[in-house]
């Protein structure tokens, strides 16, 4: 009996290891997710909002796993929601702005937060 004893409590020590371990397995696992709004101002001034949730930390990311954004050579996004904007058919390009203002980043460095709110504004010239 005594020896049962001991082998049940070694077999719920290594048990409550095992499930220690696999917790924090878990927890570090866990990314934070953030929702955001994303709209987009087309040429015509009409608009298209998204709200977005993801566990990206930079909007480039964040865009393109939405499908929102192509990425091109230059390393600019000249399209947006399927719509290209082309400096060489007309000085168009797409204006990225954070809450109306003007954002001193590229799409690739903006880091994202919950309850951001970026807009993408085709421009001409």
């Amino acid at each position: 009996m005594k020896n049962a004893t001991k082998w049940l409590v070694a077999l719920l020590a290594i048990l409550l290891a095992f499930s220690c371990v696999a917790c924090g397995s878990a927890n570090a696992n866990d990314t934070e997710t953030v929702s955001f709004i994303f709209e987009v101002v087309y040429e015509d001034d009409t608009s298209k909002t998204f709200e977005i949730e993801t566990s990206e930390t930079k909007l480039a990311n964040a865009l393109a796993e939405e499908g929102l954004i192509t990425y091109d050579v230059g390393g600019l996004y000249t399209t947006i929601d399927g719509v290209t904007a082309e400096w060489s058919d007309d000085q168009a390009w797409w204006c990225i702005t954070k809450d109306g203002e003007m954002t001193d980043k590229g799409l690739n460095d903006l880091d994202i937060a919950d309850g951001d709110h970026y807009e993408a504004t085709y421009t001409n010239g």
